[in-house]
């Protein structure tokens, strides 16, 4: 018989998955350890399932846990000096639903442009592209709400410039 942290647990993970996992995306550049941050995440979402308060959205809550473990991850990378990672073949993780291949070529486009940012500005911009108010992010990144306005336009003029450098002089 199941306990009730694991329904509680599958049920956050069918909900958030896809979020997380384009989270991770947007966090680290290579597929690879994307997955590895994805499964990192998961386990401690799991580790402190039961110390979650509800002081507030469980969805704030998860973004905080997988944005401070991509921080962890990202600086432990760095320092392993981009070392490779061997995953289990039969590692089996959900991707997101198929999309055009146009689109999707878009998609990586973005993807790849917001994992040349700064490590606070892909977070932002990841969080910012699933939908979270200003308010959310700024919980999740702990700076002001009126900075993480001022980031976003950074950011977009970024990624506008990245995205398009034809028309931008580059």
């Amino acid at each position: 018989m199941r306990t009730q942290k694991e329904k509680d647990f599958e049920a956050l993970y069918l909900s958030h998955k896809d979020k997380i996992y384009r989270l991770c995306l947007g966090f680290v550049r290579d597929k690879e350890l994307a997955n590895d941050l994805f499964q990192e995440i998961l386990i401690k979402i799991w580790r402190h399932l039961d110390s979650f308060k509800g002081e507030s959205e469980i969805s704030t809550w998860i973004y905080r846990i997988a944005y401070n473990t991509a921080l962890t991850f990202s600086t432990r990378e760095k320092k392993q000096g981009e070392k490779k990672v061997e995953i289990p073949d039969n590692l089996n993780l959900t991707e997101p639903e198929n999309l055009s291949q146009e689109l999707e070529n878009r998609l990586q486009q973005l993807y790849q442009a917001i994992s040349e940012l700064n490590e606070l500005d892909r977070i932002i911009a990841t969080l910012l592209l699933e939908g979270n108010a200003y308010k959310v992010i700024a919980e999740i990144s702990g700076i002001s709400e009126n900075y993480v306005a001022v980031k976003v336009n950074r950011i977009k003029a970024l990624l506008t410039q990245k995205l398009n450098p034809q028309t931008h002089g580059n």
